[in-house]
């Protein structure tokens, strides 16, 4: 009777003690938890904002290293039309937003197959160009279909498409004036080697629209803000930037030779809200100040509109080879 009397189980007193000692311990779990599903999140916002950011700044980089192939025997032209559409042959053209507003961006150049970059316009009976044909030097590389424009209706130029080829004639449409002037026929190639590609931003993504029809189609998801500055060298004959400029500068055939580099930033935002307030910079820095000649400020910041999204800025300089090439 001795035995069994001490064979008993918990009284009231330690059982509470042990349901104590288990909710503090599954507190101390779910602490845990809750504090590495935020690390989680916050990671996971953060590389993808990253990815985002990366890419998109990726894209701008290679099609900006790539303009204005093709374009530097008509700098001399101020426009060329090709019926409904207009642009300037700049190899990069900025559409100045305004402070915090962000920029469009249009990139262009052309690639034609057959890389020849055109002739010389030669008189034949007086005229270089007909209103029917363009009288030249070799047809050599030419195609029926291919683009060509002639740098002696500079400044207004016209891109033509070409009809007929022969040894020193390339039967064209639509028709221009006739012409005796002296001039080069720039090539560019069959519909479609020629790119003038447009960079803004959306309510949520980079959007990209391209030459003819230039429908926007979304490119990159998360990029918010969008800034571009020409770097201007002293001289056309200069490879140093000497001062940095928004695109509220005008750039035209008198100064456009002097633009050697584009320098771009972006930013970046996470896709999900946070519920606790980011310690984040605001605004935030996408161009600091560089050392230069102006004297001028050249630092850009987006004021950042929500403090519960996680933002990054991106921004790199790229040189504009093909300008620097063709000096």
């Amino acid at each position: 009777m001795q035995k069994i009397r001490h064979q008993r189980g918990f009284n009231m007193i330690e059982l509470l003690i042990g349901v104590v000692i288990s909710l503090l311990g599954l507190g101390v779990v779910a602490s845990v938890m809750m504090s590495f599903s935020k690390n989680r999140t916050a990671a996971t916002q953060t590389l993808a904002t990253q990815d985002n950011g990366v890419m998109a700044l990726y894209r701008l980089e290679h099609d900006i290293a790539q303009a204005g192939y093709g374009l530097a025997p008509l700098q001399g032209c101020s426009t060329i039309t090709d019926g409904s559409y207009t642009f300037k042959p700049f190899p990069v053209v900025i559409g100045d937003g305004g402070t915090g507003v962000s920029d469009t961006l249009t990139v262009q150049g052309t690639n034609p197959g057959s890389g020849i970059p055109g002739t010389e316009l030669n008189a034949s009976g007086g005229f270089t160009v007909t209103t029917s044909q363009y009288n030249v030097r070799s047809s050599v590389g030419f195609a029926v279909g291919d683009k060509v424009i002639a740098t002696n209706f500079a400044p207004n130029c016209v891109m033509t498409t070409l009809t007929s080829v022969s040894s020193t004639a390339l039967g064209y449409t639509p028709p221009l004036s006739s012409s005796s002037d002296p001039g080069y026929l720039a090539y560019f190639g069959q519909p479609g080697e020629f790119f003038s590609r447009q960079y803004a931003v959306g309510t949520t993504s980079m959007t990209v629209a391209d030459y003819p029809t230039y429908t926007t189609n979304n490119l990159v998801d998360g990029i918010v803000f969008l800034k571009v500055q020409y770097g201007l060298a002293s001289s056309a004959s200069s490879t140093t930037v000497t001062s940095w400029v928004s695109g509220s500068t005008v750039i035209d055939s008198s100064n456009v030779n002097r633009v050697i580099a584009i320098r771009v930033g972006i930013v970046a935002r996470s896709a999900a809200r946070e519920k606790e307030a980011i310690d984040q910079p605001n605004p935030l820095p996408v161009f600091s100040e560089m050392a230069d000649s102006s004297g001028t400020t050249d630092a850009v910041s987006f004021p950042i509109p929500d403090d519960h999204s996680r933002y990054r800025a991106y921004s790199t300089i790229i040189p504009l080879k093909n300008v620097i090439w063709t000096r």
